[in-house]
């Protein structure tokens, strides 16, 4: 069989043409994909933080992470994500409702609240859907499952990528067309650095982070009208929760009606 370096050099350099279109080709596909991934994850983050400002706002309503904390497990939601909203107290964005007692005010507050933050979960999660001016009137924002999807497939688009053009294979190619290289390393019965050792993997496409990616997870919330498994109504609960934090918590809940009545 004919080798590489005993080809002639104009089909040499047809055969270097089709090895560089095939690599640098198919880096140039996953680079452009990589870019708009990123540019995408500005957008999750973005969503992932307003979540996170919605469950602060519920958590200074409800005076302790602690009281979130609870509320949630009697709702059936996971509360590991807890340990990422903000400890500060954030700004009340809202309108304190009508009701005959001030009880009845911060129950609304509760629930009106959660209900935000509901939609602010799902938002993140699922994306929302909006009009398009193509043919197909409408499309869906990125939510967070869906990313996570796109980091899968990328990731093994990026693998066989890798595996099918590798740096090593490509430059142990153009090297076998080093007549000249070729000989030394007979010569010296190795390679070496000092006549073009082959690189490893660091030439590489490098995978997405898809473990700090998966670090934004949050859960799903279930909605106010739900029926929880021992046939609760989600909207029923957060009341009468709300309403036992109004009698532990009299004095910090009046202040916080304060901030929203100023406001």
């Amino acid at each position: 069989m004919t080798d590489f370096y005993s080809l002639s050099s104009a089909l040499q350099g047809e055969v270097m043409t089709d090895i560089a279109s095939g690599f640098f080709g198919a880096r140039k596909a996953i680079d452009d994909e990589r870019e708009l991934f990123e540019y995408i994850e500005s957008d999750i983050r973005l969503a992932e933080q307003r979540a996170l400002n919605i469950c602060a706002q519920l958590q200074a309503l409800l005076i302790t992470r602690d009281n979130v904390k609870e509320l949630l497990q009697l709702l059936d939601v996971p509360t590991d994500f807890l340990h990422r909203v903000e400890e500060t107290d954030p700004w009340l964005s809202m309108e304190l409702p009508f009701a005959f007692t001030a009880e009845g005010r911060y129950k609304k507050c509760v629930v009106e609240t959660y209900e935000r933050m509901h939609n602010a979960f799902g938002f993140f999660l699922h994306g929302v859907p909006y009009r398009k001016n193509t043919p197909e009137k409408f499309g869906k924002t990125t939510g967070y499952y869906r990313y996570m999807q796109w980091c899968d497939d990328l990731n093994s688009r990026i693998e066989k990528v890798n595996r099918d053009h590798s740096p090593t294979d490509v430059l142990s190619v153009v090297r076998g067309m080093d007549v000249d290289k070729i000989a030394k390393q007979r010569t010296v019965g190795t390679v070496n650095s000092e006549v073009g050792c082959v690189p490893g993997d660091d030439m590489c496409l490098l995978l997405l982070p898809r473990e700090e990616l998966a670090e934004m997870e949050l859960p799903e919330l279930p909605a106010l009208d739900e029926n929880l498994p021992k046939g609760n109504v989600v909207a029923a609960v957060i009341k009468r929760y709300a309403a036992d934090v109004y009698q532990r918590e009299r004095e910090n809940v009046a202040s916080v009606l304060h901030i929203l009545k100023k406001n």
